[in-house]
């Protein structure tokens, strides 16, 4: 990987040019585009001229521009409307050695929170986690702890999934210090993603932490020691299970020895999902019970086929669960209204979207125009055949019992008109009827901490640009393996000092010379919305918006795609459209993890 080192002398370079780049820009572009996209950021216009105009005598050079001017670039850049340039303005950023570009990034972004310039928001996000220097992960660390209950914190322990640098213990540090559990659960999943024997020498005492509040057995083990020992098993390739015992003197042997050659020597456990993409180091772990599952704890209810061969389902979940290897039973939703039929033994149920209007089922017809309701006129001689296939009153009942008792139920699109509206529309209910088309996606701020939003919006990492997975270093060196020296691993600047109330790193003794080019990408999620398929119209706060769209709200004034509420022991999710269907502009199924999560909770559930 490329790297160059950063002056103040060469920021001051680059601002000019970026500066001059900026005021081409608002010349060229109408003034109403630019007052927009002023307004939606809520900024003050002003002059797009170069932001730093005095001159660097030789003895300047180690100041550097402050915080305040760096924050005057990225809301300039921001202003432009140009993410190209924004994306340009992050890299020169990214380069810069300490912690006023870093501060400056997450400032503008945490004054974009309570806007609705969600795609800046992100953006801003997503390029300080791609930010290598050490400073810069001080800087994260201390941000996070300072807005810890704020929706901030948690989208920024989001966007670091990506990062691979060992720099980011000095953020998980903090976060299982000083943060609450739900961000530990966040801080765990970035930990077992970066093998370097710091990690475990950061999670080592809270795992020992979870393990005293087991009271000598007396308690079940916490949720979060369940992650930390997947996080341990991932991070070493060791299966020790959940012995604090066993994990502490295997260390205490094998620390001097390093992460790396333990995991050359080390055979890997991890399963093949059957994911379009793999799962994180402790889900893939979790997963495998998964697959133990009795079949009947997970029910799939789908639309019988007419007379005339026509599939009245519009999306097959039972599908995704077969490629996945997860256990199921699949019924036809008649069944449920059988007086004979019970819920009993069953943790969790999919119901596919079917079709639920009446329609001519008879074989000699064919369709003719389009008519609305996904239906078209029919056309033939002969008496028609019509069929309803929608659940009744009684059916609906059985699954409003099933849900209160503690089960949890998986619905999408017509479900919603069909089961939500007339069981739950205490909370949910159908809103508009929609046109159709791609849309864009994004977690609704500060719900990324979720337990069935994790992985969800974490973007793939770019492994070229690693070029080793673990340690990002250049394979082309024949002699590195010949000079590894463990205490690599470690950041010995990873220590407290007198800035800030939670400390900060000195830097200096561990920090690189150079400081890499930091990873500047924009991860877009597109969700597919079929015609007709109707808007969800929240009716209580108890319903946890999950996937918001922007550009869904500017067409029918709600945005929610996908959303959550409990229901006394249970709980209820429902997808706007066909969950079948989505996948990310990457073309990845990134969208299939919040299956996952939710199969993970029922595992949960059915455990207990």
């Amino acid at each position: 990987m490329k790297k160059m080192s950063f002056s103040s002398r060469s920021f001051f370079t680059a601002s000019i040019f970026l500066g001059l780049w900026f005021f081409v820009g608002a010349v060229c572009h109408p003034l109403d585009a630019q007052q927009s996209f002023t307004q939606r950021l809520q900024f003050e216009p002003r002059e797009t001229t170069p932001l730093f105009t005095h001159s660097l005598e030789d003895g300047d050079e180690k100041e550097g521009p402050s915080a305040k001017e760096l924050r005057k670039l990225v809301q300039q850049a921001a202003m432009s409307g140009d993410a190209s340039a924004l994306a340009e303005v992050l890299r020169t950023m990214g380069r810069m050695p300490g912690r006023n570009a870093t501060a400056a990034v997450l400032s503008t972004a945490n004054s974009l929170s309570r806007t609705t310039a969600d795609d800046i928001y992100w953006f801003l996000l997503q390029g300080v986690a791609g930010f290598k220097g050490a400073d810069a992960f001080t800087e994260m660390g201390e941000f996070v702890v300072r807005y810890k209950s704020k929706p901030i914190a948690r989208d920024l322990l989001n966007a670091l999934r990506k990062t691979r640098s060992k720099y980011a213990n000095r953020v998980i540090r903090r976060v299982m210090e000083y943060c609450p559990i739900d961000m530990q659960m966040m801080a765990v999943d970035i930990a077992a993603e970066i093998p370097v024997r710091r990690t475990v020498d950061v999670l080592m005492p809270i795992l020992a932490r979870e393990c005293a509040k087991e009271k000598d057995g007396k308690r079940p083990p916490t949720e979060l020691k369940r992650s930390l020992i997947s996080a341990m098993e991932a991070l070493t390739m060791q299966q020790l299970g959940n012995s604090l015992i066993n994990w502490q003197g295997w260390w205490e042997r094998e620390r001097s020895r390093g992460l790396k050659v333990i995991r050359e020597e080390a055979e890997n456990h991890e399963s093949t999902t059957g994911l379009a993409r793999p799962l994180d180091p402790v889900r893939a772990r979790q997963f495998l019970g998964l697959e133990d599952l009795p079949p009947g704890k997970v029910l799939v209810i789908k639309g019988p086929t007419a007379k005339n061969g026509f599939d009245t389902n519009y999306d097959h979940i039972e599908h995704v669960l077969e490629r996945i290897s997860i256990p199921h039973t699949v019924i036809e939703k008649g069944e449920v209204e059988k007086s004979s039929f019970s819920f009993k033994g069953v943790a969790a149920v999919f119901i596919n979207c079917s079709h639920i209007h009446k329609f001519c089922q008879n074989p000699n017809h064919k369709p003719g125009e389009y008519t609305g309701n996904r239906m078209h006129r029919c056309v033939g001689e002969g008496a028609h055949d019509e069929v309803q296939f929608k659940m009744n009153k009684d059916a609906i009942d059985k699954i409003v019992s099933f849900v209160e008792k503690g089960g949890y139920l998986f619905t999408e699109d017509w479900c919603l008109i069909e089961i939500l509206e007339v069981g739950f529309n205490k909370f949910l209910r159908s809103g508009t009827a929609l046109d159709g088309g791609n849309f864009g996606i994004s977690p609704e701020k500060g719900m990324t901490s979720h337990p069935l939003l994790r992985g969800v919006f974490v973007p793939p990492v770019d492994m070229d640009a690693l070029r080793r997975r673990a340690y990002g270093l250049d394979d082309e060196d024949d002699d590195e393996d010949a000079e590894y020296d463990p205490a690599s691993e470690d950041d010995p600047g990873d220590v407290d000092g007198d800035r800030g109330k939670t400390g900060v790193g000195n830097s200096d003794l561990d920090a690189p010379g150079e400081i890499e080019d930091p990873d500047i990408r924009l991860i877009k999620h597109q969700w597919k919305i079929d015609k007709e398929s109707p808007s969800l119209d929240i009716r209580s706060k108890k319903v946890q918006v999950l996937i918001d769209s922007e550009d869904l709200r500017k067409e029918c004034g709600e945005g929610a795609v996908a959303v959550t509420f409990t229901v006394k022991k249970g709980r209820v999710i429902h997808v706007l459209s066909h969950f079948g269907e989505q996948s990310s502009s990457d073309n990845e199924a990134t969208i299939e993890n919040l299956l996952i999560n939710f199969l993970l909770q029922v595992r949960i559930r059915a455990g207990n």
